[in-house]
């Protein structure tokens, strides 16, 4: 039996990270009468902006007054972070007591890490009471520990060249890995308009007798301090100069124009452009500091280094601080970067998967300062804009350092 949160994460970590197959995890919901189904569910899937779609639907229904529970991954600062009712993280006790209570039957099950992360996370939201439940999913879709649930609409934003260790080394295998959360009946939202995509995502469907529901135009995009839009009528101000998060609240307003039109829940005009005004979400295209002015932004592969590099045109005297996990294909993102400025300092940061500077010693296009707090101080001349982007884990340690150094009188 644990007594502290710092007990059970011991524990965690000590459990298989991942597995790629939902064997073991189905038999001991199925078990148990899969206690998921008790939970209204949306699941959100795609390479790139899922976490900021859950983000804006969540704060639209929190807005218009329901319980709102959310599932995302990776977590900025807490594994608790992961597990939210109404943007508040399950606390330390109410986690040591569902592990306490379940944690037999888990080592019996062989469930991993992120199977009991969602496992913990449903019994939580049914024991909360909750009006709809969020999940994002962690990689994939078809093999996924969140495909558990049977949610009333599937989401997927879009598809990207990423993780094709696992998922697949073409757009199509991609597409239909994640088109794995497809389920029989449940409607499917897609933003993504690569043909090949479309046509796997259209096989799934017609498989499962569900219907495919494409984006409309998204229109009058005004980029600036606050991105605006038009989309199906609705004239949308965002409190953010992410020209990626345009995309991003479109297709949350799809999400919630169907569940409203279905009746699951409703919500006025204007609860629905207020949500998505005031929706923020941590460590993507944030302003962490006016002056001099940082921004931080979690853009981990080439799509989404892309997006984020439209977004930053509109600043000037850029100075950029990168570093993400030596798996990813940072030669492709630091070719986006080099369209920006030419000014890119990597970086090192802790954890087994970043990347060393090492490989980019004989690289004479970027400098390179292993550690990110040091390049962090050396930026603070700068007369421009700091631009830090890359892995979230790296962002993640960079916002903790940014925010801690924000409270020193020489920092301010």
């Amino acid at each position: 039996m644990f007594t502290t949160y710092e007990e059970v994460v011991q524990f965690m970590k000590q459990q298989k990270n991942r597995v790629y197959s939902l064997d073991n995890f189905k038999s001991y919901m199925q078990d148990r009468n899969n206690p998921q189904y008790q939970l209204p569910c949306i699941h959100i899937g795609g390479t790139n902006g899922k976490g900021s779609t859950t983000n804006y639907v969540k704060e639209v229904l929190r807005v218009a007054g329901y319980n709102v529970a959310t599932f995302t991954s990776p977590p900025l600062y807490s594994r608790l972070d992961i597990i939210r009712i109404n943007n508040i993280c399950i606390d330390d006790d109410t986690m040591v007591r569902l592990v306490n209570r379940h944690i037999d039957d888990w080592l019996q099950y062989e469930l991993s890490m992120f199977e009991i992360e969602v496992c913990v996370a449903i019994y939580y939201f049914l024991e909360n009471n909750v009006d709809v439940a969020i999940f994002e999913v962690g990689l994939g879709g078809t093999l996924d520990a969140t495909n558990i649930i049977k949610p009333i609409i599937a989401v997927n934003t879009n598809i990207g060249l990423d993780h094709m260790e696992y998922l697949g080394d073409t757009y199509a295998k991609i597409a239909y890995n994640k088109g794995g959360i497809i389920k029989e009946g449940i409607d499917y939202i897609t933003g993504e308009t690569k043909e090949e995509c479309v046509a796997i995502f259209k096989q799934l469907c017609n498989q499962h007798r569900s219907r495919l529901i494409q984006m409309q135009p998204i229109r009058n995009i005004i980029d600036g301090e606050n991105v605006s839009y038009t989309y199906r009528g609705y004239d949308v101000i965002l409190q953010t100069p992410a020209l990626y998060q345009v995309k991003n609240s479109a297709m949350a307003m799809e999400i919630l124009l169907y569940i409203k039109e279905k009746g699951y829940f409703t919500f006025t005009k204007q609860q629905l452009l207020q949500g998505l005004y005031q929706a923020k979400w941590e460590g993507r295209f944030e302003i962490i500091h006016q002056s001099p002015l940082i921004i931080i932004d979690g853009a981990h592969n080439p799509e989404g280094m892309e997006a984020f590099i439209e977004g930053a045109k509109k600043y000037q005297n850029c100075k950029i601080i990168f570093s993400a996990f030596k798996d990813k294909n940072t030669d492709s993102m630091i070719e986006y970067l080099l369209r920006l400025s030419k000014d890119i300092t990597i970086c090192e940061f802790d954890h087994p998967r970043a990347l060393t500077i090492d490989s980019f010693a004989s690289n004479a296009l970027v400098k390179t300062e292993k550690s990110y707090r040091k390049a962090i101080d050396n930026a603070m001349s700068n007369k421009g804009t700091i631009l830090i982007t890359g892995s979230l884990y790296f962002i993640s340690v960079v916002r903790s350092y940014i925010l801690e150094k924000k409270g020193e009188s020489t920092f301010k």
